[in-house]
């Protein structure tokens, strides 16, 4: 982990799922010591969780690949910033679903995109200028 004066990034090289743990108490700490409340930091955790098993399973198709975890503390949020060399995917593209259906009638999946709207303030995707993905997840926090 490198620590800035209100940024920490930390590359997992190689991530896979059973990375996730490490993702999650890294986003959990950082968050808290940037000021989170446990609660809302658990919410992000989640939506963290989510964002980057998708990009294992999805973007990686579960081969091992890089994410960087950029983590920024300000007066009133945290940002969390994932980048990765996947191709190309856009999560704020994807449509709501249908959480009025029974269970029983809902499709296997589909949810992590809906679980990281629900648990953040915001979730905004771009492909930067060296061509990797790009998406920010923001959490309000009362500290």
């Amino acid at each position: 982990m490198v620590a800035m004066d209100n940024e920490a990034v930390r590359v997992f090289q190689d991530a896979a799922l059973g990375d996730l743990g490490q993702i999650r108490q890294y986003v959990r700490e950082t968050a808290v010591s940037c000021g989170c409340e446990p609660a809302a930091a658990e919410e992000l955790v989640v939506a963290v969780n989510e964002a980057a098993a998708n990009i294992i399973r999805h973007g990686y198709k579960s081969r091992p690949g890089d994410i960087q975890v950029t983590i920024m503390g300000d007066v009133g949020t945290v940002k969390v910033r994932l980048h990765d060399k996947a191709p190309s995917f856009d999560p704020t593209t994807v449509a709501n679903p249908d959480t009025t259906l029974a269970l029983e009638e809902r499709p296997f999946g589909g949810m992590g995109v809906h679980m990281m709207r629900s648990f953040c303030d915001g979730l905004s995707y771009r492909r930067n200028s060296q061509g990797e993905n790009e998406l920010t997840l923001l959490k309000r926090i009362s500290r």
